[in-house]
């Protein structure tokens, strides 16, 4: 069976190279819902994207597709395919059903091959033809990517608030050591004692009790 990669519109374009790189295609159909809207190539992720300045992380395959698209019906001739990709100079051209669904994409270089095996119609190839869409994220998987997202969007201010909590955190915590330092401060436990002088006093004090009426002079 060949594979018919497609990828749903809004999708980020790195994720799309990303998609094209893993499945081996040099060609994906964009889809809005169950109907196809575009195609976007390699080289189209590669002169309007990387070549035009825009960043691939944030560039939505819209803006790299071509569209409107160019199609054939599941019911055409090879040599109608070969003939409308030369005219409009594409090397890919979608097959589409008698309700505009997607069922298959041939290159000029299957349609050739075909005409070279005597198939007149499109029929044959479409029936070995699978479409295989890019998965969808779980719930959590696109909430992750969404704060990543706004993440990388908003760099600076969030590199911004997070040194300003860590030195608010900092500052908090060398008060409140401060604080309790002082609240705890014993002249016993920190001035320096001088401890013969310390002894001659308990002394003198020991012998004020034993004697209550000490000589006078």
């Amino acid at each position: 069976m060949r594979p018919v990669y497609t990828v749903p519109r809004g999708v980020e374009a790195h994720h799309v190279v990303r998609f094209m790189a893993a499945r081996g295609t040099r060609a994906v159909v964009v889809v809005g819902g169950v109907r196809p809207i575009g195609i976007v190539t390699s080289r189209d992720l590669a002169d309007r994207v990387s070549g035009g300045g825009l960043s691939a992380t944030l560039t939505r395959v819209e803006s790299a597709m071509s569209s409107p698209l160019i199609t054939i019906g599941e019911w055409g001739a090879v040599v109608d395919a070969i003939a409308m990709m030369n005219q409009r100079g594409v090397g890919h051209l979608p097959i589409v059903s008698a309700n505009g669904y997607l069922v298959s994409v041939i290159t000029l270089e299957d349609a050739q091959h075909l005409r070279g095996r005597g198939v007149p119609g499109l029929s044959e190839f479409v029936r070995t033809s699978v479409i295989v869409p890019m998965a969808r994220r779980r719930a959590w998987e696109r909430m992750v990517y969404t704060v990543r997202k706004r993440v990388r969007e908003n760099r600076l201010w969030w590199f911004l608030a997070v040194g300003l909590a860590l030195a608010g955190a900092v500052l908090a915590l060398a008060l409140g050591r401060s604080w309790h330092g002082f609240q705890t401060y014993q002249p016993k436990d920190y001035e320096p004692k001088d401890l013969p002088r310390q002894q001659y006093e308990e002394q003198k004090e020991q012998s004020k009790q034993a004697d209550p009426n000490p000589p006078t002079r």
